[in-house]
């Protein structure tokens, strides 16, 4: 960890040099402050200084001639050395941002199961049965995708009553969804089941829906 701290400063540091070049601080041919002067200006070691410097001097951004000091060779490159790594940076929050997200989403996960177990109780409680909860996700290309569970009759057909929908594209629980809620593809239906049939009748409605003819 103390190694990839020490990188980070250096290349603060590389950065912020550049600001200074490109703010007009030190315009081309100006020469920087010595190595020492800029090691108890930023408060690190001569090391991490010669880190920065030498990073700026492969970007062609200064000119180190020893003995002499160190010279600013181009703001021109200064400048594309700030945008090469603002990008970079931008990248990296994004990408931080991702796993705050994937990170919500697992809480989000453990709170439905829980919901979902609150539920199943709640009704056992109830009804002084045991309730048996299933769960079961609308398939790719399901015909019910779109429609209203009062559209399709759902409960008619399978004898499951939906009591909750995980939506596919928010991840959020809907509990006691009426008839004209939307199911989608990739939703997650959880239903009260009659018998332990049941799952299996949901799953071929879902995929296959009914013969046209029944009544």
């Amino acid at each position: 960890m103390k190694e990839a701290s020490s990188a980070a400063r250096y290349i603060k540091i590389a950065q912020d040099i550049c600001s200074k070049i490109t703010g007009g601080e030190y315009p081309e041919g100006a020469i920087l402050k010595g190595r020492s002067v800029l090691a108890s200006f930023y408060n690190v070691s001569p090391e991490t200084i010669r880190k920065s410097v030498n990073l700026l001097a492969r970007e062609g951004i200064v000119n180190i001639k020893r003995g002499v000091g160190i010279f600013v060779l181009s703001v021109l490159h200064a400048q594309q050395f700030q945008d090469k790594w603002k990008d970079k940076t931008l990248v990296q929050n994004k990408y931080e941002g991702l796993l705050k997200l994937l990170d919500e989403k697992k809480d989000l996960d453990t709170r439905i199961d829980v919901a979902i177990k609150d539920m199943k109780d709640s009704f056992a409680y109830q009804t002084k049965e045991a309730v048996q909860l299933m769960e079961i996700m609308v398939p790719a290309k399901s015909w019910i995708d779109g429609k209203k569970i009062g559209e399709v009759y759902f409960w008619n057909y399978t004898e499951a009553t939906i009591v909750a929908v995980v939506s596919s594209s928010d991840g959020l629980a809907k509990t006691s969804p009426g008839p004209d809620f939307i199911i989608h593809n990739g939703d997650r239906l959880i239903f009260v089941a009659k018998d332990k049939l049941t799952f299996d009748r949901v799953a071929s409605f879902l995929v296959y829906g009914v013969n046209p003819e029944v009544k």
